[in-house]
């Protein structure tokens, strides 16, 4: 059985004695000056003393502390470069993607068994997009694709595919067309993006008006209402592709095409990851597959 030193007290030991200074080993550890004291004294009791001696205002190590300290900074500097490799290969596996909700529940999700089969040793892991900012450490690949939100806007990152906008309803829903205008009882708009529809009209060539706007704080509540009949909404004909094939939707204006509207973003953490090239071609492969004609 091996009887060891108290290896928590190894930091300590090893920051002080190559600093010169248990206030300096503090500061760089992050703890009081009491408790790097009292951590290189347990140490130093537990190995029969005499590790440091004074040196005026600072520690010299004494012949004993000096031999320890060879040995506990070959230790600790195995064990950080180990944590590091092993760190790197956890990292390599997981991939958080930043999308909206909607997208994800009705485009990614039921995709990824197909990303797996090509790539089963990494792990997706999705997180939601909001109205806040998420910081760039907190994910690793964002997927937008809703470029009528900020018409005109420079959007970093590389494109994937292009989308396309139409106007959905449930069949028999009361939407009028007179020549390139229409209009509706109720349309629903997306809280803090009421330029999305202005947009829309502007690439379409059309007049669209509603008697009553109806805001929704989520683009997949609003498709929802459109398909219980409740209104019209705007929508990327990915999200609601189920709903058109099933009749659940329909489109009566048809869709028109936003080039490039599909973007993937890589943060600087992630841009080195072979996932991330795997990631972005399979992506690229299924926006491709996914891609309808405007009708």
């Amino acid at each position: 059985m091996r009887r060891l030193p108290p290896l928590s007290a190894l930091p300590a030991f090893e920051a002080a004695a190559r600093l010169g200074s248990v206030t300096a080993a503090g500061a760089e550890l992050g703890r009081t000056h009491g408790a790097i004291s009292k951590q290189i004294a347990h140490l130093s009791e537990d190995l029969g003393g005499g590790l440091f001696e004074k040196a005026g205002n600072g520690l010299r190590l004494t012949p004993r502390g000096e031999r320890l300290r060879n040995a506990s900074t070959a230790m600790l500097d195995d064990l950080s470069a180990l944590a590091q490799v092993l760190r790197a290969e956890q990292d390599e596996r997981h991939l958080d993607i930043l999308t909206s909700a909607t997208f994800a529940t009705r485009w990614l999700i039921p995709r990824l068994p197909r990303f797996y089969m090509r790539c089963p040793d990494v792990d997706i892991r999705l997180r939601m997009s909001g109205p806040q900012r998420v910081p760039d450490h907190d994910f690793d690949v964002m997927v937008s694709y809703d470029r009528l939100r900020w018409p005109g806007a420079d959007m970093d990152g590389q494109i994937i595919g292009d989308t396309s906008y139409g106007v959905v309803c449930a069949p028999g829903y009361p939407l009028q067309q007179v020549g390139r205008r229409w209009s509706a009882p109720v349309a629903f708009v997306q809280a803090g993006t009421p330029q999305s529809w202005q947009e829309w009209m502007r690439l379409a060539d059309v007049e669209f008006r509603a008697e009553q706007e109806v805001e929704h704080a989520h683009h997949l509540l609003a498709l929802e209402a459109a398909a219980a009949g409740l209104g019209v909404a705007l929508a990327e004909r990915r999200l609601v592709d189920q709903d058109l094939a099933t009749g659940r939707l329909v489109a009566p204006s048809g869709f028109m095409t936003v080039p490039g509207g599909l973007l993937v973003t890589v943060t600087p953490r992630a841009s080195l990851r072979r996932a991330v090239t795997t990631l972005i071609a399979w992506l690229r492969d299924e926006a491709l597959h996914t891609q309808e004609a405007p009708t």
